[in-house]
């Protein structure tokens, strides 16, 4: 249960309503969730493409898997992401990868 899953919602006016309804659908399972639970959402712009991208973590895999995010690698922790909803530290777990090399 390491894998990360990114959705690519296209530019700030096409993404905004699909952003919001995913946001809305992660935060009506992430309030049944207890804590530490490593469930998150985050967002980030890439400027380039004109695409807003949305980053799920490990933990928020039904909500990937239901809006068709596809498998990623774990954002780097430099990367310029914004916590939509969920934990925050959520990047700073190691990933399963990350674990068997330390």
């Amino acid at each position: 249960m390491s894998t990360w899953y990114k959705l690519a919602l296209g530019n700030d006016q096409d993404a905004f309503e699909p952003a919001r309804q995913i946001q809305q659908i992660f935060m009506a399972k992430f309030l049944m969730t207890p804590p530490g639970s490593g469930r998150a959402l985050f967002s980030s712009y890439d400027l380039a493409s004109d695409n807003l991208w949305l980053y799920f973590s490990p933990a928020a895999r039904d909500i990937a898997t239901r809006v068709a995010a596809q498998p990623c690698d774990k954002p780097a922790p430099d990367a310029p992401l914004g916590l939509l909803a969920g934990e925050g530290d959520a990047l700073a777990q190691p990933s399963a990868l990350e674990a068997a090399a330390a």
